[in-house]
């Protein structure tokens, strides 16, 4: 199921017996997971998490199958990138199903690709479910990192956050971690700040980069940084190029429908006064054929980035930015 009928099931009150959790969204997978918990009210005594290779099936089937005189509850939390075998994890979902005090909670953060055929066994119980997390999409993402920003006491003004967003390649988990960081300063951020401090970590702006890519200019010192320096795989930085070329497109669009730009009606949000001055500048300088062939090579790019796992990424997509170039 997808996340919005998971949060419908957790509106009623009633938990799953064994819940699945995986996807695209590691952030999202560990706010559900605690959203679950939440509604369990669960006390630190009645769980167990068992994090990456601590797990074991005898450990974790044991403590499902034991049973409590004192109404307390047996709640296993799983978070892994391994798969668990099927049989093992048939055995868990069955000892929850018989057990009344019983919860299993199995956080995956491996591929999606071997995560598929799991699904199957939370289908088979009616008291299990699986949920497949996407990536968040630009407003929601904000909403989430505007609620947790709130739930710490940290005040960042929307602009801000947006920047931090895309500085992190849409990064919701790089986020979180970067708002606890800036607590610290005990005061309202700022773009400013954001600049100064994230920025002066030496990460590479992936704005800076995609706008010298696409202006033809020498991007072979950034694109090191990134790679080697700030160890971003290349299939983000694929999928952050699609972003801001689909931006441009969007903005192009626009402006010769109207004659003048909207971001907010563009792209459903706002953006700084500055970079929507420069998509809209910028997008006019590319014509709508041009378009067609760089979404093109972006998207065979990101579906060959994903298929081949033993080939050499690094210059394959070297290769690739430079026939985006040839196209401009």
């Amino acid at each position: 199921m997808y996340k919005r009928e998971f949060e419908a099931i957790l509106k009623t009150k009633k938990a799953p017996k064994s819940t699945f959790l995986y996807g695209m969204c590691s952030y999202q997978n560990n706010l559900l997971s605690q959203q679950l918990l939440t509604l369990l009210n669960a006390g630190s005594e009645e769980k167990i998490i068992m994090y990456y290779d601590e797990y074991t099936f005898n450990s974790a089937k044991n403590f499902l199958a034991q049973s409590s005189l004192f109404g307390d509850r047996n709640i296993l939390i799983i978070k892994t990138d391994k798969t668990i075998p099927t049989k093992e994890l048939e055995s868990l979902i069955g000892l929850c199903t018989k057990n009344d005090s019983s919860y299993f909670i199995y956080q995956y953060f491996g591929e999606d690709k071997k995560a598929t055929p799991l699904t199957k066994l939370f289908d088979k119980s009616k008291e299990a479910v699986f949920v497949r997390l996407f990536k968040a999409e630009f407003n929601e993402a904000m909403q989430l990192l505007q609620n947790y920003a709130q739930s710490i006491g940290l005040i960042i003004d929307r602009y801000a956050l947006q920047h931090l967003y895309m500085i992190h390649m849409e990064d919701l988990a790089l986020c979180i971690n970067e708002c606890e960081k800036l607590l610290i300063l005990n005061k309202e951020i700022v773009i400013n700040d954001i600049n100064a401090l994230v920025y002066g970590l030496g990460s590479v702006s992936m704005d800076h980069f995609i706008t010298k890519l696409l202006e033809k200019k020498d991007i072979k010192e950034e694109f090191e940084r990134l790679i080697e320096g700030d160890g971003i795989e290349e299939v983000r930085i694929i999928n952050a190029i699609q972003t801001h070329v689909t931006q441009l497109f969007l903005f192009h669009v626009y402006i010769k429908l109207h004659g003048n730009f909207d971001a907010k009606a563009i792209l459903g949000y706002p953006l700084p006064p500055h970079i929507a001055n420069q998509r809209s500048a910028h997008s006019i300088k590319i014509d709508l054929s041009t378009y067609k062939s760089l979404l093109s090579l972006l998207l065979q790019a990101e579906y060959q980035l994903k298929k081949v796992s033993n080939s050499d990424k690094t210059s394959y997509l070297l290769s690739c930015l430079i026939k985006l170039q040839s196209y401009l």
